[in-house]
């Protein structure tokens, strides 16, 4: 089913926009794809990764509410909305806000002048909900403004890390790394190529090489959070299923939704990356490295030295290294700063607004506080291993 609303008069259009909710993807799924051949869009909010994080499970419970801004009878963006209920509230939230690194619509950009914060107030208030809550909007998405990014908002709790990739060709480290960085990355190379064989950098081909490769990056990924104290979230069910479909749909694309990237050091696979693409764009979602005796060298490094020179000879303009502060990302980005948005369009949402804002403030708090940060993570390895404690004497029983 679809809602329609007007949303009013723009001069500039001479004709009122329209917004259509519809309770399904696949009811939305004919504009969402033409405005994703033709516009903008961030590496999650494709439609390709929106079905496999439902597909998947991710939210069992959720309403489904697609917004579609037309001009006419043309669409010029779409947002993609879970309706979720917390503490008796409808929140609008971008589908698989979760597990991504930033909110952002599917649009023309040749039309992002009737993307006024009044249009975008004015659609949104057509949702079925109380608050639409953004978490992370940066300001631009590649080369263009994010026209979520015009309605305000506060700082979220953690940063972004982005850069352009301008072509050319020397190597990438040789035209931004300092020298010491350099010398490090050609080291380790040098010395892997030495001790365990050829070093290449290869992307999943094959059903059977997406398998390998996410069974060596979950294997490493969770000695990793082990050492970190912390839960291995993508050993869960919905995870790895989400993964491997992606991961095989876009063996044959050139910019899938997914794509998996092995660092081999002979014929040992010594690293790993999985990232998404825009159009232009690609996004390191997540990576891992080994934990034997290469993990002496900088394998994150190398891979990224190799993988950053492919993706500029492929087309590639910008580079994401996702959310979170961690030092190696300021080799390869540059730390942004992105904002949270809370909107309410209830009086139930309107008293309530306040409140998410303060919570996201003083999670802000905590992360760019290091001395509350780390009180935080000793909590947090604490409940990891207390939880550990009682499944392993559960499964004793």
């Amino acid at each position: 089913m679809a809602a329609i609303t007007d949303i009013g008069d723009l001069a500039a259009a001479g004709q009122p926009l329209r917004a259509v909710v519809h309770d399904s993807i696949a009811r939305a799924e004919t504009a969402w794809r033409r405005l994703q051949h033709d516009g903008v869009y961030g590496p999650y909010q494709r439609f390709d990764w929106v079905a496999a994080y439902l597909d998947a499970g991710f939210a069992p419970d959720a309403h489904i509410a697609v917004l579609t801004i037309l001009e006419h009878d043309r669409p010029i963006a779409l947002i993609p909305f879970e309706i979720v209920s917390k503490f008796g509230l409808r929140v609008a939230q971008i589908i698989g806000m979760s597990i991504s690194n930033g909110d952002a619509p599917v649009f023309d950009p040749q039309s992002t002048h009737l993307l006024t914060p009044k249009a975008l107030r004015e659609a949104l208030a057509s949702l079925p909900a109380d608050i639409v809550n953004f978490h992370c909007v940066a300001p631009e998405i590649g080369e263009h403004v994010n026209p979520l990014a015009r309605l305000g908002g506060n700082p979220a709790p953690d940063n972004f890390y982005v850069n352009a990739l301008e072509p050319g060709d020397a190597p990438f480290i040789e035209q931004s790394l300092p020298h010491k960085r350099r010398t490090n990355i050609r080291r380790s190379q040098r010395r892997l190529d030495e001790g365990f064989g050829p070093v290449t950098l290869h992307r999943a081909k094959t059903p059977a090489e997406v398998e390998t490769i996410l069974e060596v990056f979950l294997d490493q990924r969770g000695r990793r959070f082990v050492q970190m104290g912390v839960e291995n979230i993508f050993q869960r069910p919905a995870f790895r299923q989400f993964f491997r479909r992606l991961a095989l749909e876009g063996l044959d694309q050139d910019r899938p939704a997914i794509s998996l990237h092995a660092l081999y050091a002979g014929e040992t696979i010594v690293a790993t990356s999985i990232g998404t693409y825009g159009p232009a764009h690609y996004s390191q979602y997540i990576n891992s490295t080994d934990y034997g005796d290469a993990s002496r060298y900088s394998l994150m490094g190398v891979t990224l030295s190799l993988l950053v020179d492919q993706l500029r000879a492929n087309g590639i303009k910008s580079l994401d290294m996702g959310l979170g502060d961690f030092d190696y990302k300021t080799d390869w980005t540059h730390r942004q700063t992105v904002f949270d948005i809370v909107l309410p369009v209830s009086a139930l949402g309107h008293g309530a607004a306040p409140l998410l804002r303060g919570a996201r403030a003083a999670k802000r708090k905590i992360k760019q506080t290091p001395s509350l940060w780390k009180l935080a993570r000793t909590a947090q390895s604490a409940m990891v291993g207390l939880r550990r404690t009682v499944l392993g004497q559960s499964g004793d029983r």
